[in-house]
């Protein structure tokens, strides 16, 4: 694995250390960049530790749905949505899909702030997927082939 810095390394262990005691066997470790991946339910959340001036960031993010027709009325709902939520927001894509994400400072980050966000993205991302297909189409992370 390529660390851009040695801060970017450093805050990857830090993260690391945590993952297995917080949850379990799920992660398994990204091999084209720092990070990790997690499964729950239906959605799929990619935690990235990534450069920032001369700290880094840990992204927390799930693409919820994909291949969907962008109407005005999903993204009024997404955007009157983000208004309830504590952690996180949902956003677009560059090629249309459909995320949620949640960053936070990496030396900053502590292990029951590392845990609230991966749950918070993993539990919208498992929520929301389901409803947005029903209502809008498109496709969950489960429903995408492998």
């Amino acid at each position: 694995m390529d660390f851009q810095s040695s801060v970017q390394e450093k805050h990857y262990t830090k993260v690391l250390g945590w993952m297995r005691p917080l949850f379990g066997d799920i992660p398994w470790e990204k091999l084209d960049e720092p990070g990790f991946g997690l499964f729950m339910g239906s959605a799929w959340v990619e935690l990235r530790i990534l450069p920032w001036k001369d700290d880094t960031v840990v992204n927390v993010r799930s693409t919820v749905v994909s291949d969907v027709t962008l109407t005005v009325d999903l993204l009024n709902y997404l955007l009157r949505e983000n208004h309830e939520m504590l952690f996180g927001a949902f956003s677009i894509s560059r090629t249309g899909d459909i995320l949620f994400e949640h960053t936070i400072v990496g030396s900053t980050i502590d292990k029951k702030e590392l845990e609230s966000s991966v749950l918070a993205v993993l539990e919208i991302a498992d929520k929301y997927d389901d409803e947005i297909v029903t209502r809008w189409g498109g496709k969950r992370a489960l429903d995408k082939a492998p």
